[in-house]
């Protein structure tokens, strides 16, 4: 099922890139800080998408209410790349709005990562979702403090700035986990086969 939602929510994301990009080239849009911003964001919203599948590809353990999760995620990145608004060259994006998607990323995972790192018993995948879990709380709390200063913040450029900045930190930070996912996964599989 994975494999035919989260390709298709792409396409839906790079296609109103790929339209902006088209428009600008025509000169039918100005570059601009505004576009610029909104191209930074969605390019770090299709890295975190592309993490956010390989970290599920890579879970070994797919519950009922996985899908329920993966549902959230999808409804959120949608919500996510609808508030960056690429069409608008005149307004910046909704910045609470992205945030708050962020927010529920976050909170999602950690929910997710912490039922995994409760009920695994002790050993080297039950020490990855405990660092995981020691990543995600961290952020979480950025994300929800920056949230909170943002609804009373004017400055809206410097808002999308930090927003920019706070989100490009957890996607790295995401993709150097799906690394070791992988690597943690790879070695695993590879282990189980040796001793089949």
């Amino acid at each position: 099922m994975l494999g035919l939602i989260y390709p298709a929510v792409l396409g839906t994301i790079l296609y109103q890139l790929l339209f902006t990009i088209a428009h600008v080239l025509r000169d039918q849009i100005s570059l601009s800080a505004i576009v610029w911003i909104k191209w930074t964001l969605i390019t770090i919203l299709i890295g975190f998408y592309v993490c956010d599948y390989l970290y599920i590809f890579f879970t070994k353990r797919y519950y009922w209410w996985s899908f329920v999760c993966d549902v959230v995620f999808l409804l959120a990145l949608y919500a996510t790349v609808i508030a960056i608004d690429v069409d608008n060259p005149r307004n910046l994006p909704h910045n609470k709005v992205i945030l708050l998607c962020y927010f529920i990323f976050l909170l999602v995972y950690l929910l997710w990562d912490g039922y995994e790192f409760l009920t695994l018993p002790s050993g080297r995948e039950r020490n990855f979702y405990r660092s995981v879990v020691s990543w995600e709380l961290p952020w979480l709390v950025v994300i929800g403090v920056f949230e909170i200063i943002a609804l009373s913040w004017n400055n809206h450029l410097m808002i999308s700035i930090v927003t920019t900045v706070i989100l490009s930190l957890v996607t790295i930070g995401f993709g150097f986990l799906v690394g070791r996912m992988r690597k943690f996964g790879l070695r695993a599989t590879h282990l189980t086969s040796e001793a089949g």
